[in-house]
């Protein structure tokens, strides 16, 4: 439907004079939000308001304040929430990376009673699939959990699982995996630390994994000494007394020494954090000497 804003006298845009770094708007987007800033200091809630709203959208999906804008129509004129979020996932396909979208979307979803989040899987999904990294996009799936407590459904672990069977280098999957795991009572910690041993011994050099069964040993206060016959399956012991040996094979994980040099906090350690230096992960040199510093002042 085509609206007429005749009435409507646009408002300028802040163009004042001097400005540090001058934005050279065209006449279309001076327009089109001349506009929305002219319904908007009325607080015109009407369906050409909306339909303007749609436009500044599509024109600059980040201004944060057509969004509040478009909120505000949507509940006056009870709209279907339902159709607003289908019309939002064509929004956030093409804007990947815009945070407003996520945000507006869980003011959606807090307006609809009795919600399915199930619902929202495919959306995130998929883009997820695009972006592993989308940082919006995990934190908008970490707040869908919480909020509707997914913590034990199936297709959320299941989804975790399997991009981490994909790409046991996904920092971000790791991530969302203890947030599920460890904010549910009911988790079962040496499945947890057998499923992560697992994954490090298909890729002893990730740190991700090592940094989970970490964030395992610290949450329970678990004493690192256990990890030693896990650790030795990645370091061999031998190294502390050869290490004048240039046989790398002698480890198969900086991360593992590192940890290693941890279960013993003694001379043993110096030894290690010396090999760390001298061997297998002098980009680290400072934070080596600092822990060799640390444990010769005690």
């Amino acid at each position: 439907m085509d609206f007429k804003y005749d009435d409507i006298t646009p408002l300028k845009l802040n163009e004042a004079q001097p400005q540090l770094c001058q934005i050279l708007y065209d006449d279309e987007y001076k327009t089109t939000m001349g506009i929305l800033l002219a319904l908007m200091a009325k607080n015109e809630l009407s369906e050409r308001a909306l339909a303007m709203t749609e436009l500044g959208i599509s024109t600059l999906a980040s201004h944060y304040s057509i969004w509040c804008y478009r909120f505000d129509i949507i509940k006056c004129l009870k709209k279907d929430l339902y159709d607003e979020l289908d019309w939002l996932e064509s929004i956030a396909i093409d804007n990947e990376k815009n945070y407003q979208i996520w945000n507006y979307r869980q003011l959606i979803i807090g307006q609809i009673e009795g919600f399915d989040a199930t619902r929202e899987f495919p959306i995130l999904n998929t883009m997820i699939l695009e972006d592993s990294k989308n940082h919006h996009v995990w934190t908008y799936r970490h707040w869908l959990v919480e909020k509707f407590n997914l913590f034990e459904n199936e297709k959320e672990l299941k989804f975790i699982d399997d991009l981490l069977d994909d790409d046991v280098y996904n920092n971000s999957a790791w991530s969302h995996r203890f947030f599920i795991k460890f904010n549910n009572e009911k988790v079962d910690v040496d499945e947890e630390l057998n499923y992560v041993e697992h994954k490090i011994r298909i890729s002893p050099q990730n740190e991700s994994s090592w940094n989970y069964l970490m964030g395992i040993y610290e949450k329970f206060q678990i004493p690192l000494i256990k990890l030693q016959p896990f650790l030795n399956e990645f370091v061999n012991p031998d190294i502390i007394d050869n290490t004048d040996s240039e046989d790398l094979e002698l480890i198969k994980s900086s991360f593992a020494l590192e940890l290693l040099a941890k279960t013993y906090n003694n001379e043993k350690s110096l030894i290690i954090y010396d090999l760390l230096i001298a061997k297998y992960d002098p980009i680290r040199e400072n934070y080596w000497k600092y822990l060799k510093s640390k444990l010769t002042s005690n």
